[in-house]
């Protein structure tokens, strides 16, 4: 098996996955906390986040194992820095949405980097996606 499996994220990096969408949605917690505590910024999610973005969406596309690995790297560091002991004096929840955000988007890139089959690309080639485009019909249907 070579490495990555996807030379290139389903043919296109910029496709929506959910690893881009699961990444600028742990933003969301991170601002917070940035908002709240502006003297104990979480640097370590922030740069995890920007560099796994620009290792997906930059880097990938052009220099796969150099893009697979930064991705998987910063998805690592999205996931374990909120449980550093730094994070106990920040809401919980927080902390909560930022991994489970890092969880939902390691499905992504361990599948693209790695070609495991993971859940929710699973559930969606196993006919979530043709569900979803069934309810969207069904929704403008109705209108």
């Amino acid at each position: 098996m070579s490495f990555p499996y996807h030379a290139v994220p389903d043919g296109s990096a910029t496709l929506p996955h959910h690893y881009v969408t699961m990444m600028v949605a742990a933003l969301v917690p991170l601002l917070i906390i940035w908002d709240n505590h502006p003297r104990r910024e979480p640097w370590i999610v922030l740069c995890g986040v920007l560099s796994g973005l620009v290792g997906f969406l930059l880097i990938w596309p052009r220099y796969p194992r150099i893009g697979a690995s930064l991705t998987l790297a910063a998805n690592g560091t999205v996931l374990l820095a909120p449980l550093r002991p730094g994070w106990r004096e920040w809401p919980r929840r927080h902390a909560v949405a930022v991994v489970i955000a890092g969880l939902v988007a390691a499905d992504d890139s361990l599948q693209h980097a790695l070609g495991w089959v993971t859940p929710i690309d699973w559930a969606w080639k196993a006919g979530g996606r043709a569900a979803l485009v069934r309810i969207f019909k069904m929704v403008a249907g109705a209108v």
